[in-house]
This record gives C-alpha cells, structure tokens and sequence, in this order.
C-alpha cells in the first residue's frame, strides 16, 4: 500500500500540463509532440511567463481532413442515398451540376467535390425535412454506413492522435470547438460521440429553415437553399460570433487553404498561440494530397505554425489500430 501510495503522489506532483498515463501516446516522440507538449505546460503553469488563464483557453478545431477524412465526403454519401431515391422524381438532375456528377460518379466525384457543392448536395437532399427528423437521418445512416475504401463505420475513422489531443486539452482547463465548413447540423449529431465535443460548440454552413405551425406545434422546416458556407474568411467572424474571443490553438489541414484565415486570426501579439497544420502525406494508412499552389503550406512556412505529417508525426491514424 505504501509503494502504490507513492506512486500515486509522484503522479499528483508531475505538474501542470502532464496526464497520469503519458500524454498523446499515438505521437510519434518528435519534435512536433514536443512542441505541443511544451505548450499546453506553459499555457497551464501558473506563475510562469507563457500562463493563460483557463478562461483564454480557447482551441478551435476544422472537421473534415482534420478530425476524420475528407476523402471522400462523408457528408455528400449521406446526401447521396437519399438523392438517388428521390432522383425518379427530378429527371433535371441528369444534366445539372452538382446532382448529375454525384448520382453518376457516387463516392468517385466525391473525392474532390467542393464545400460548396457538398453542402448543396446536403441541403436539397434533406429539403422538407423537420431539423428533428434530420438529425435523426443522421443516426440512422452513420450507424451503419462504412467508408468505401476503409470498409470501416465512419464513426471508427475519426483520426486517433487528434482525439487525443482534444482529451489534453480539455484535461488542461481548454474549452475545445469545432469549426467545420460542412452541414453545422449534421456535424452538432456526431460530435459527442466521436469527439467528446457537445453540440453546442459546434459551428459551421448552414441551410435556410422556416417556422411553421403544424398539428399546433412550431416546426423547423429545412429548405433546399444554402444559407452561407462556413470557410475561408468567414471562419474568423464565425468563431467571433459563437465564442466572443480569439483562439490561443487553432488547428486545420492542408486542403483548399480554407483554413488559413482561421489559423492567422489565432495569431495574438504579447498571448500564448499555436497554429496547427495536418498534411495528408500518408498515402498508405490514409491518402497523399496537396494544394496545387501549395498555398497553406506557404503560409505555415511564413508564419512558423506547426505543420503536422500524417505519415512521419503519427504513429497511427484511426483510434486504436
């Protein structure tokens, strides 16, 4: 009893910043996890010239290519099963983009769809809808839909070291969001669970609803109409209007530099920031792509955020594989 005493005390003596059990255990040991390590110590150390108090301790997180592939889409395969039940009914999609590509090229055009047209996918596909019957769309399909090329739940293959880096966060007083440029609602269904992030500090695109009274209660009423596209320079005023602060931890990917803004906007004078880059650099445990213009890579470069490689930094990709 004595010796497990002991133990426990040197436990509670490690200092601020440290877990019990060794912190981000699917990192590899390389500068990268030092650099995250050394920084949530000194934002957590009171006293020491790096402190932020626990209510500064805000940390923003993409979704899509950030927390779980973007390759393809998760949220047009959910849109896509119930476009192509509806399609006997809108013979005009066989020729109008978005429809057209997705119902004939089905996760293939997916791969490299745009936010834009995704969410397009999304809101017409779900157009009528109650938000509550939404929602539950939602469960249904991802409790059972797999990935087309992984062959796994989608709910499996949320990326292992950046779970990990949330539970750090929120186990050192940060309060942790997500800012994802797909469906807000459909992301606000799946976060708990897959991130251990509630509902409401989720923000994203967004479709146009109505209030309607209907058998005497106010129903919401989705339309087929996109009410604006969370990316790019709106990420900051978003985060401004659900959060009232800046970020001191902003995380994104390499994509279509969607991400930039937000990273540049956690940048403070005279506060305690980290800006966190994820490439898709692992052509074997997950995929191989860049920009074209490498332009979120460039700015990383320029502004010394982290940039973090799949393939070289992880030392596994999906949970506990």
């Amino acid at each position: 009893m004595k010796q497990i005493a002991a133990i426990l005390l040197t436990l509670a003596l490690s200092g601020p910043g440290l877990c019990a059990a060794e912190p981000l255990p699917g990192w590899r040991d390389t500068p990268v996890r030092k650099r995250l390590l050394d920084f949530v110590t000194a934002v957590t150390t009171p006293g020491g010239p790096g402190y932020v108090t626990p209510a500064a301790r805000i940390a923003v997180f993409d979704d899509d290519g950030t927390l779980w592939p973007e390759k393809p889409r998760a949220q047009g395969m959910f849109a896509l099963q119930r476009l192509r039940v509806m399609a006997p009914g809108h013979p005009e999609w066989r020729t109008r983009m978005p429809y057209a590509a997705a119902l004939e090229l089905g996760s293939k055009y997916l791969q490299e769809a745009t936010d834009a047209d995704v969410l397009q996918l999304v809101a017409t596909a779900s157009a009528g809808r109650t938000q509550d019957a939404f929602r539950q769309d939602v469960r249904d399909y991802f409790a059972t839909a797999r990935h087309p090329r992984f062959g796994r739940p989608w709910t499996q293959l949320t990326y292992g070291p950046m779970r990990e880096l949330i539970a750090l966060l929120k186990a050192n007083g940060f309060r942790v969001f997500i800012s994802t440029t797909g469906s807000i609602d459909l992301v606000r269904v799946l976060a708990e669970e897959m991130y251990g992030i509630p509902a409401d500090d989720v923000f994203g695109s967004s479709v146009v609803a109505t209030l309607r009274e209907e058998d005497g209660q106010l129903v919401l009423r989705r339309l087929a109409t996109v009410h604006g596209l969370n990316d790019g320079a709106m990420k900051p005023l978003t985060i401004d209007l659900h959060v009232g602060r800046r970020p001191i931890l902003a995380v994104g990917n390499v994509n279509s530099g969607g991400d930039i803004d937000m990273l540049r906007y956690s940048q403070q004078p005279g506060v305690p920031n980290l800006q966190i880059l994820i490439r898709h650099d692992d052509f074997e445990r997950e995929y191989a792509y860049d920009e074209p213009d490498g332009a979120s890579v460039k700015a990383a470069n320029a502004n010394g955020w982290l940039v973090v490689s799949m393939r070289y930094d992880w030392l596994r990709i999906f949970g506990a594989e």
